[in-house]
């Protein structure tokens, strides 16, 4: 069982699931100059093999973090104020801004990426041809509402057993749900939780957890119970073991990923199944292996590591228009790609913080993202 004080603060958690949310600006600067096609995404005529790899290896345990973190701190903020206060914070701080982002997400990247497509910014509307924003929301509304069925069900067959005075089945259901999520979660190498979500990564979605809410609850799950056992302790004390264990694996996927073309996964399932299960070690261990980085090295509360995390959640929810129309812009100029590629990084960052910083963080906007008011601050990362 934890030993955590529910009031206990997790610097280094905060600071990782900031800056996985930043990563979506590097993520989304590269897909126009990756070496394979994104459907639906305008790409430079040239590529770059750097570029891609960069890519690859953020994409391969950033939204699993996310999942993993925003399941920790759902478990973490039921301890400390309970069941009903977190269906409410949630409804807050993830139904409210997808509701008031979503419809200037839908208005502003049809146009973005026609831009892209022609160079011509032409104002129209299309519910196609752009890539779907904000999903990771849509996701954990998924969540709430399964957790609201689930309680309720639960409870409701609880009342019933008791009724039936089969307390004995009640304890049978207990221990077997208890050996279960032992089983499955609280391995120091979670081997059985790797195989679960590589047999959910064989249908048609693969391992793309945008269109496989069932794969990303389970990382959420996973992130849930570690808040439930002494996982953490031993990820923060054997984070440089778990390092060695992802280098392995990323290397190994990385020269599997080298001959992926020469490989017709759809009608050679062999192929297909090993390399699934060697992308979920990635993401599983490079996300324990963060995880104890971050917590280990990050154990005090920080200034400028707590203006960073307060951002992240602005930042994810305005990057991807202002990212899309500065990389789409500099299609014109001749810059070397990797050039163009850290430009684009450096100018959305500064744009989407100082937006941050002078129009949202003293505002009802930054209490409603960040859950509490703060003072307004001139001054970026001293008092």
């Amino acid at each position: 069982m934890n030993t955590f004080n529910p009031n206990k603060r997790f610097y280094g958690l905060d600071a990782l699931r900031g800056m996985a949310m930043i990563l979506g600006i590097v993520l989304h600067a590269a897909l126009p100059y990756v070496v394979f096609d994104v459907p639906g995404w305008p790409s430079e005529k040239s590529d770059s093999e750097i570029i891609t790899l960069i890519l690859q290896f953020i994409h391969l345990w950033r939204m699993p973090v996310f999942f993993i973190l925003s399941g920790f701190f759902s478990h973490l903020l039921i301890k400390r104020h309970g069941w009903s206060y977190w269906w409410k914070n949630r409804l807050l701080r993830i139904l409210l801004p997808l509701i008031v982002f979503t419809p200037i997400i839908m208005a502003t990247l049809p146009v973005i990426f026609q831009y892209g497509n022609t160079q011509k910014l032409e104002f129209f509307y299309s519910l196609e041809g752009y890539p779907y924003h904000l999903w990771f929301l849509w996701h954990l509304v998924i969540f709430l509402v399964f957790t609201v069925i689930l309680k309720l069900y639960v409870f409701i067959i609880y009342k019933m057993l008791i009724a039936l005075k089969l307390n004995k089945l009640i304890d049978m259901f207990s221990k077997v749900n208890h050996h279960f999520l032992k089983f499955l979660f609280y391995s120091k190498f979670p081997i059985p939780f790797i195989l679960i979500i590589s047999i959910l990564s064989l249908g048609e979605s693969g391992t793309d957890l945008i269109s496989n809410p069932v794969l990303s609850g389970m990382y959420f799950m996973f992130g849930y119970q570690i808040y439930n056992n002494n996982n953490l302790q031993n990820m923060v004390k054997n984070w440089k073991y778990y390092a060695l264990i992802s280098i392995f694996f990323f290397v190994l996927h990385t020269l599997i990923d080298i001959e992926i073309i020469k490989l017709d996964f759809e009608n050679q399932p062999i192929y297909w199944i090993p390399f699934i299960l060697i992308k979920n070690f990635n993401s599983v261990f490079f996300s324990i292996f963060f995880i104890g980085l971050f917590e280990h090295k990050f154990l005090d509360h920080n200034k400028i590591l707590r203006i960073f995390s307060d951002s992240a959640y602005w930042i994810y929810l305005i990057h991807l228009p202002i990212v899309s129309f500065i990389t789409f812009f500099m299609f014109r100029f001749n810059f070397a790609i990797e050039f163009k590629f850290i430009l684009s990084i450096l100018l959305t960052s500064i744009i989407s913080y100082l937006s941050y910083k002078y129009l949202i963080r003293s505002s009802y906007i930054g209490v409603l993202l960040n859950g509490k008011k703060q003072k307004f601050n001139w001054k970026i990362f001293v008092d």
